[in-house]
């Protein structure tokens, strides 16, 4: 069974949606729904699960739970959905199951006619009851057709994974496990013996691959037993990045599924003793994606002959970039046949599925409307992607330079404040082989990265939160005119501002150190590298050419006195106060 249509009105912040969800080749795309918070995502979510439950019990004897003689809704309805402001308002969803026959579900609050219906779906056949102010109803079917949709619903995959979703850690100690909560409570009980909303099923799937384990040992001929053992040792390849990595018997202690690495020698060698030892986000992917199988039912199946639908609120949550640029997107393109109905707020995930994918395999669809994405809005998510591995980049390598550094070292903004600073040190032969100086960004071949005022702000930030990576002292010395407040962490980390001087005719960069005298010899010398703005007969606001930087310190390094770098004096107190301090 697929959703084909889905068509909102006056739901929570929905005011006016339609869907229809897409195929290609007779096979359901991934869509994926995209938006701020509280824009509808999850509101458009519920409707379905609930589609699930209300249909479910029309199939089966015991879906859902009781009060009394009175079956639950699984969502509230009734005016506290309706959009503020809004007196009617409904949910309509359309199914095609196997046989491409229709099954039809719709909630609805308030004066509804038929015609409001059809005006979203044109051949929707179910009508509402205007005596009844809250109304749910399904598709009503023969027993023959029963039975082929209760057979559907068992073989087939149909469940939700919230935003709220857990899985136990390994270190979490036994009574703390089984403290009750209400998500331990069980929604869903009865003849179908599958969930329809997945909170945490790591016991379930626990017990599913301790007997899978136990019986391939057994039973290694079997080929069900062959084919459903390749599918989750191909799952936790794909999540763990080896395909050489299986599930074996673990040690006696503990949870008796271990993960091995299966290289060609005479004994694998163990990876983890247990899979409890997965990371949070591995777990919670593994799981994921063994519950697909699970709910698959008939293991003989190859992964991409497993049918249903997967709703998944918030597929990034607890996941790590890389899972969700490169890992979840190539475990999604194992299962063609599932219909993956997907919430994100990750541009990551996006990028990965625009790289796993076509850009006609898939949809992307901004809430509260629904409408859909063009690939030029890509080009938004994937700037973003490059910042963000840029920052990762500059946090490395200022984690790398600190952790290799033997000497207390002072971090300035760019490359020509090392240069005059050494120069100033070589000019009043001070010594300066007791400390380094740098800049705190990458030197390249067409200059340098990440090596501004920017940089030792967010180096301080970095350094601030890791003192720990710090063995030595370190120096962030900012330019003069920069609005820093000057602190010390732990003795160890100093952020610090060169004195400025407002007499002096460059205002910004180190330059500010310079005095009239020195810029007017540059100017004599045909050092066309300067702007300036006249006021009267007076010239005001000196600044260097952008691109000219490196011209103008080579010429001062060249000619420049002693007594032109006196003002670097200042520097040398400020380190000296420092590197020799206790």
């Amino acid at each position: 069974m697929y959703l084909k249509n889905i068509a909102i009105k006056n739901i929570g912040p929905i005011e006016d949606f339609f869907v229809e969800l897409p195929f290609k080749d007779g096979n359901p795309k991934p869509i994926i729904f995209v938006g701020e918070n509280g824009s509808g995502k999850t509101i458009l979510q519920s409707q379905i699960i609930d589609s699930f439950y209300e249909i479910g019990s029309s199939l089966f004897d015991d879906v859902g739970i009781q009060d009394g003689l009175v079956r639950s809704y699984y969502k509230i309805s009734g005016s506290v959905n309706v959009k503020m402001g809004k007196n009617e308002g409904f949910s309509l969803l359309k199914f095609i199951d196997s046989e491409n026959q229709v099954l039809e579900y719709f909630d609805k609050f308030g004066k509804v006619e038929k015609e409001d219906f059809t005006d979203y779906i044109t051949d929707f056949e179910l009508s509402p009851d205007d005596s009844k102010k809250s109304q749910k109803k399904v598709t009503e079917v023969n027993n023959l057709r029963k039975e082929k949709l209760q057979n559907e619903f068992i073989q087939g995959v149909h469940f939700f994974q919230p935003a709220y979703r857990y899985e136990e850690p390994f270190w979490k100690n036994d009574p703390f496990r089984d403290y009750p909560r209400f998500e331990d409570k069980k929604f869903f009980a009865g003849k179908l013996a599958k969930e329809f909303e997945i909170i945490s099923s790591v016991r379930e799937n626990k017990s599913f691959l301790l007997d899978l384990v136990l019986d391939r040992y057994v039973q290694k001929v079997n080929p069900i037993n062959v084919i459903l053992w390749n599918n989750i040792n191909l799952i936790l390849g794909k999540i763990l990045k080896n395909t050489n990595y299986k599930f074996a018997i673990g040690p006696r202690s503990g949870y008796r599924v271990s993960i091995v690495e299966e290289d060609g020698s005479d004994k694998p060698k163990q990876i983890l003793p247990s899979i409890d030892n997965l990371s949070l986000g591995e777990s919670i992917l593994l799981n994921l994606f063994i519950n697909v199988i699970r709910h698959g039912e008939n293991y003989s199946k190859q992964l991409n002959q497993i049918q249903g639908i997967v709703v998944i609120d918030e597929i990034d949550v607890h996941l790590h970039t890389d899972l969700q640029n490169s890992v979840v997107p190539e475990l999604i393109k194992l299962f063609p046949k599932i219909q993956f109905i997907i919430t994100t707020h990750s541009p990551l995930f996006l990028l990965g599925m625009k790289k796993a994918f076509s850009e006609e395999e898939f949809e992307v669809r901004n809430m509260p409307k629904g409408d859909l994405i063009t690939i030029e809005r890509f080009s938004e998510f994937e700037n973003a992607y490059n910042v963000l591995k840029e920052t990762e980049k500059f946090e490395n390598e200022v984690k790398i330079k600190v952790i290799a550094n033997k000497k207390p070292i002072i971090y300035v903004e760019g490359p020509t404040d090392v240069q005059y600073i050494k120069k100033a040190y070589e000019l009043y032969t001070e010594k300066h082989d007791n400390f380094e100086i740098d800049i705190i960004g990458e030197k390249t071949q067409i200059g340098t990265k990440n090596s501004n005022n920017n940089a030792l702000s967010n180096a301080q930030k970095l350094l601030r939160a890791n003192l720990n990576l710090l063995s030595q002292k370190v120096v962030l010395l900012n330019d003069p005119e920069e609005h820093i407040t000057e602190e010390d962490y732990n003795s160890i980390l100093y952020v610090r501002k060169i004195p400025k001087f407002d007499e002096n005719p460059l205002q910004k960069g180190i330059e500010n150190l310079f005095e009239k005298k020195l810029i007017d010899r540059a100017k004599e010398g045909n050092l066309k590298c300067f702007q300036y703005r006249v006021v009267g007969t007076e010239e005001k606001e000196h600044k260097i050419v952008d691109g000219q930087k490196q011209t103008v310190c080579t010429w001062i390094c060249q000619n420049g006195s002693r007594d032109d770098f006196k003002n670097f004096k200042e520097i040398f107190k400020i380190i000296k106060k420092i590197v020799d301090s206790d």
